[in-house]
């Protein structure tokens, strides 16, 4: 009859426990090590993300046209983020951004505003934007919606 997984595993756990090539400093010492492992491994992952960071404001010191600036994203109703380059900037929060970035996000908010009040008001920009305006061919006046817009003279 074959044996349980969990008959198995209490084996394995009275070899382990019954062992005597490791005595109680060996295991302390062993413990001391690893634990000075998991801090140095800590601090190096700290060293290269203040690192990553330092650099960055280095560069930013050429570039003064980029400095950073925060920036609120409020967006319509309809719109829950903002994606540039892979990144993803929510509504609502407040981020701290390269200036060109933030100009990029300021106007893809706005439309999103405009977009919204086109929806609600059921005009759209296209149907608004031309102007209805009449030539005569024969005097050159040109008239709109609101009367004589401009005299041209002569059209030839």
């Amino acid at each position: 009859m074959p044996r349980r997984k969990n008959e198995i595993l209490d084996e394995i756990e009275k070899r382990i426990v019954a062992s005597d090539t490791l005595t109680d400093a060996d295991k302390a010492e062993i413990r001391e090590r690893a634990r000075k492992e998991v801090l140095e491994a800590r601090k190096k992952d700290a060293t290269e993300a203040y690192l990553k960071a330092a650099i960055r404001e280095e560069q930013r010191e050429f570039e003064p046209q980029e400095a950073l600036e925060d920036f609120t994203v409020d967006l319509a109703e309809y719109a829950p983020y903002i994606a540039i380059n892979n990144t993803l900037y929510f509504h609502g929060v407040t981020y701290e951004v390269p200036y060109s970035v933030a100009r990029c996000m300021a106007e893809i908010q706005q439309a999103t505003w405009r977009h919204e009040r086109e929806w609600r008001e059921g005009k759209h920009r296209v149907s608004i934007a031309p102007l209805q305006r009449h030539m005569s061919m024969k005097t050159g006046v040109v008239t709109g919606p609101h009367g004589n817009v401009t005299t041209t003279g002569n059209m030839r």
